[in-house]
């Protein structure tokens, strides 16, 4: 996400006045920036990785707050970290990113559908664009010159978007879980097996069926040699 971090900043510069926007741009796009210093040192993938999974944006906002605090000595230091955690669950909607685990990835992945991510985006702004006009641009000459940068944001990402439209091989995949099953209980069965055990709190019949060999079928209360649970 591009034009929709710069969004964040400019609604949460109409929280708190008295933090610079530019150190409220600086913790939006953060993730971004500790992604580009790391992987100068770990690579492109290391960096993504670290600057983007969950622990490293709770590192980086806890961080980015506390020198703010130390530098400006002012209030406002939770709306700094407040802009830095937002970056993940923006990003979740044009990409894939890391949650706990690094190599387990989410996300709506928008950026593999260029016209969905630009209305997404040029949405976040206009409203944002719309509260700061309320609250810092009493006059018409400054909601010119809101305006006129709120267009220029929206300008780079259609450059953006109408680039990421041209790459044939882009393909709109969204991820949401692992593509794996693991039963919550299990019981020995024969030998060193686990058999799952189904209960309230395991997934369907037909899916535990997958989980077991790979096949939809819905098994019968029977297939398992167990009672069935409740």
């Amino acid at each position: 996400m591009y034009a929709g971090h710069a969004a964040v900043a400019l609604a949460l510069k109409t929280r708190e006045p008295r933090i610079p926007m530019a150190v409220l741009v600086a913790a939006c796009f953060g993730p971004d920036w500790v992604e580009l210093f790391l992987g100068l040192f770990l690579g492109r993938a290391a960096g993504e990785t670290y600057s983007h999974f969950i622990p490293g944006v709770l590192l980086g906002a806890s961080a980015a707050a506390l020198l703010y605090a130390v530098v400006f000595r002012r209030p406002g230091s939770r709306w700094v970290a407040i802009g830095w955690l937002s970056h993940w669950p923006a990003d979740f909607l044009t990409a894939h990113k890391p949650l706990i685990d690094p190599g387990h990835v989410v996300g709506l992945d928008f950026y593999d559908l260029p016209k969905v991510d630009f209305l997404i985006e040029a949405s976040l702004l206009a409203v944002a664009a719309w509260l700061y006009m309320r609250a810092f641009a009493p006059d018409t000459l400054r909601r010119r010159w809101v305006a006129v940068a709120a267009l220029a944001l929206v300008s780079v990402q259609s450059v953006l978007d109408y680039g990421l439209q041209h790459e044939p091989w882009r393909q709109w995949n969204p991820s949401l879980a692992r593509a794996q099953w693991q039963p919550h209980l299990t019981v020995a069965s024969s030998g060193s097996t686990l058999t799952p055990l189904r209960t309230a709190l395991a997934l369907s019949p037909a899916s535990i069926q997958r989980g077991r060999d790979g096949e939809g079928r819905t098994p019968r209360p029977g297939d398992t040699g167990l009672p069935h649970v409740r």
